[in-house]
């Protein structure tokens, strides 16, 4: 039979823990779990996976971490060297 318990450990913080090596769950129990609170998944071999509801901003990240147009662009962003001096804008704008 499976077991689930709190796990209160720094590294996940507190989430339905889920250890499969006592036994399967279905994938909607999981889904289901994973609706109301993040699920720590322990697999038989010995893997951990967490399953948590997916959210807008993580569709988000997801599609713009997929764009090449986008990655290009940080990574252009990442390059510049030309650093303003916040004083400069601040008397520039009349601040």
């Amino acid at each position: 039979m499976w077991e689930d318990k709190t796990n209160v450990g720094i590294k996940y913080g507190i989430m339905k823990t889920i250890d499969l090596k006592k036994g399967k769950r279905s994938l909607a129990d999981l889904l289901s779990m994973a609706k109301r609170e993040s699920v720590l998944i322990h697999s038989p071999s010995g893997e951990d996976y967490l399953l948590e509801q997916a959210d807008d901003f993580d569709r988000e990240v997801a599609a713009l971490g997929g764009s090449d147009r986008f990655m290009s662009f940080l990574s252009s962003r990442s390059q510049e060297k030309d650093d303003k001096d916040i004083n400069a804008i601040r008397k520039k704008r009349g601040i």
